[in-house]
């Protein structure tokens, strides 16, 4: 595909007011963007990824910006910033056709409403946050949506568009802006993807799945914003100074089309990376490749089917050869930005084929693999908003015990009433695209919202079947009919008998997946594992056993009130080939390397020697309202000295190192330092932890039960000061001023935090707590 880029003399006169009375324009961080059509341009690029494009869409205008700062009209704008509102404002209005200036005291030029002749220019917002200085001539119109706005150019010269942008918005915008209307987009655009605990209910059932979202698929706004030549990115822009100043030359340069053009042809070998301008002066040619592959993957991997380089853009991955795993993506930026294009995109469409890289991983089922049809799975509705516990989140995952060949459709039959209920294929979500290397393909699982009646499904690379419901509905359960799935390997603890179970693991495996149920821990696991597994009703009481030492610790009970009743949702561990960061990492599902997985299988190993299982499982239960910076991979690990405790095991405290001293004699000589300067956080994780088992040794573990039940009781608004609140709360339900033992371990109590206390008038301890030990 040849683009016609915009020519340097179009792009000076557009920057002759978008950097009118700006020597620079000030550097925010937030979401990357980029120009990606011939009418579109970029306008600052402070490091590599650019933090501003704009572009002529029919008779329109279009900028788009990384952060609500670069387009700031409130009073508490500063001269800069305030400067910068003014020149966008300036450029989307400079040809505008509305009114020509006469006919009312609406005028379609922000130039002429400066004059100061009375006249303003209308800004029409669906954005509830959105402010306008009254000393601007700007009228500023709120409305419910965009689909009702009637929108007209010759009425609102500019409208502030935002993320919440629905479908059903597009074509009225759309049509706007080729009409001669301007659109400013100007959010964070990077965090648009992640679903977390705060994200509202209604953008996760629009997203459909708790994992995250898609640029490409799941928001309008990309969608708006490809058509007019401009895309957003899903990661945050970056900064090699304080502030950017483009040449028209240069804003070309970052021009997506002719980086991409950059990277074909460095591969084909007519241009080397000496000839590429990207990076600081004396950036290597390492480093170029690894700036290169992200510009090309990151546009790439969020282009909706909205952007003409779309279809371009397949049919150019379509003719590279199958990949050979492991893929170094750095190595060749242009073809891997490809490939990072072809694995982002794909769907459950029921047409799809089987991946060439299905077999490699998930794995390959058995070609007489037994077919199901008509089984039903029962879906629960009724459960709880987890935000009461303060802690993570569980995804709520059912397990159907179904297996979806790669390829190969499956009907799933949803009963009327079943609304916001998604079906996902596979277990290894985790999402490898920021890693250096691939040892499978990237992306294997997808989701898909499914509508009560026939719903198809088919993923190109297979993998276990799962059913999602996303909004609580009490007392509801639902069942669902799938077929053209295949039996997976499963135990679930009280349902499979001893004689089942024998039958099951004896048998080839017919699918790459198995998976062991109990009533609170499932775990994922390659199905050739199972077979060493002779008694697991006993492996799974092991886990549920230590599922519910943890609720006992926290204090959370089936058959206690709210804010205290221990939810039926489980937790999940799934093996893999790569994970996308650490030795293990939490989550849901908690994930990890297949080298570790015969030890989930292994009750020994879980009732001496899990600690890395038994600390994953501490970060799910871990309440983020104490868990400031320092103690992120601290506090995770009371739950693991508690589970060793409890099977009888050595303290991992008291383990001596190369220098001839245990965790407790660092830790010690830490805290009765009476050095001025020192810092909880300069030691290591495990001398930060003899803090939180000296407060144990002094009161027991029920202390720390009482601790976490405090805060699921406390008001938000009384947790402020991280630091503070729990240093408060440990002395309340001590029962004596810990103001000097939280002061020796130096972790930043304040003054305020400690009048606090004070004020609660506790008796001092009896003892030297900082000196304690096992």
């Amino acid at each position: 595909m040849t683009t016609d880029l915009p020519s340097i003399d179009d792009i000076r006169k557009d920057f002759s007011l978008l950097y009118k009375d700006l020597a620079a324009i000030p550097y925010f961080a937030g979401g990357g963007v980029a120009a990606i059509g011939g009418n579109a341009f970029n306008v600052s690029v402070p490091g590599n990824i650019p933090a501003i494009a704009a572009s002529r869409y029919g008779k329109g205008r279009v900028l788009l910006a990384g952060s609500d700062r670069y387009f700031n009209l409130s009073e508490q704008a500063d001269e800069t910033s305030s400067t910068l509102a003014r020149n966008i404002l300036l450029w989307l209005t400079d040809e505008s056709h509305t009114n020509s200036g006469r006919g009312n005291d609406i005028t379609g030029r922000y130039a002429d409403a400066l004059r100061g002749t009375g006249k303003k220019i209308s800004l029409i917002t669906t954005s509830h946050s959105f402010t306008v200085s009254p000393d601007l001539p700007i009228e500023l119109v709120k409305s419910d949506s965009w689909e009702s706005a009637n929108l007209n150019p010759q009425k609102y010269a500019v409208a502030y568009v935002d993320s919440s942008v629905k479908d059903s918005d597009l074509e009225a915008l759309d049509k706007y802006i080729r009409l001669g209307g301007s659109v400013i987009v100007s959010e964070n655009n990077s965090v648009l993807e992640g679903i977390t605990r705060d994200t509202p209910e209604h953008i996760v059932l629009q997203v459909g799945n708790l994992r995250g979202g898609r640029l490409s698929r799941d928001f309008a706004i990309q969608k708006l914003m490809n058509r007019a030549g401009l895309t957003l990115m899903n990661r945050g822009t970056d900064s090699n100074g304080n502030e950017s100043k483009l040449t028209p030359e240069q804003s070309l340069n970052h021009h997506f089309m002719n980086r991409f053009q950059q990277g074909r042809a460095v591969e084909a070998g007519t241009i080397t990376y000496d000839d590429i301008d990207i990076g600081p002066a004396g950036t290597t040619e390492s480093k170029k490749r690894e700036l290169l592959y992200t510009i090309l993957s990151e546009t790439l991997e969020t282009l909706s089917t909205e952007s003409q380089l779309f279809d371009w853009a397949s049919l150019e991955a379509s003719k590279l050869p199958s990949a050979t795993f492991p893929i170094s993506k750095f190595q060749a930026p242009y073809t891997n930005a490809l490939r990072v294009f072809e694995f982002s995109h794909f769907t459950l469409n029921p047409s799809n084929k089987k991946s060439p890289y299905a077999d490699q991983f998930p794995g390959k089922v058995a070609d007489d693999a037994f077919v199901v049809n008509n089984r039903e799975v029962e879906v629960d509705f009724d459960f709880p908003n987890m935000m009461y516990t303060h802690a993570l989140p569980s995804k709520n995952w059912v397990s159907t015990g179904l297996y979806a060949p790669p390829g190969k459709a499956v009907t799933l039959e949803v009963p009327e009433g079943a609304e916001h209920l998604t079906v996902q294929i596979g277990s290894h979500d985790d999402d490898l695209r920021g890693a250096s290397k691939w040892e499978r393909a990237p992306l294997v699982v997808n989701h898909q919202k499914l509508a009560p009646g026939r719903n198809q499904v088919n993923s190109p690379y297979g993998g276990l079947i799962y059913l999602i419901p996303l909004k609580s509905k009490p007392g509801v359960k639902v069942k669902v009919s799938i077929s053209g799935a295949v039996e997976a390997p499963r135990f679930v603890l009280g349902e499979t008998t001893a004689e089942q179970w024998e039958a099951i693991r004896n048998l080839p495996p017919s699918v790459p997946f198995a998976e062991l149920q109990g009533k609170r821990i499932v775990l994922t696991v390659p199905s050739e594992l199972i077979r060493d597994v002779s008694n697991p009703e006993e492996l799974m009481q092991t886990w549920d056993e230590i599922y519910d030492s943890y609720d006992e610790l926290v204090g959370l009970h089936s058959e206690r009130a709210m804010p205290h009743t221990a939810h039926k949702m489980n937790r999940r561990y799934v093996a893999d080939v790569q994970i996308s960061s650490g030795a293990m990492h939490a989550g849901y599902p908690i994930m990890l390397p297949f080298s570790y997985a015969p030890n989930l299988l292994d009750i020994d190993y879980l009732r001496s020697s899990a600690w890395g299982f038994w600390h994953e499982l501490g970060h799910e239960y871990q309440q983020r309202t104490w868990t400031w910076g320092d103690v992120g991979e601290v506090t995770v690990n009371i739950f693991s000295l508690y589970t060793q405790e409890r099977y009888g095991n050595p303290s991992e405290l008291l383990k001596v190192g190369s220098d001839g001293q245990d965790y407790y004699d660092r830790a010690i000589s830490f805290a009765s330092s009476d050095d001025p300067d020192k810092k909880y956080g300069s030691i290591g994780n495990y001398e930060r932890l003899v803090m939180f088992k000296q407060l144990q040794l002094s009161y027991g573990w029920d202390l720390y039960t009482r601790i976490f039940e405090a805060y699921r009781e406390m008001p938000q608004s009384d947790i402020q000061n991280t630091v503070d609140t729990f240093a408060l709360v440990a002395s309340r339900e001590a029962g004596e001023d810990l103001t000097q033992f939280f002061s020796q371990w130096a972790i930043g109590l304040t003054d305020q935090g400690k009048d606090k206390i004070k004020a609660l008038q506790l008796p001092q301890p009896q003892q030297e707590m900082w000196l304690l030990r096992e």
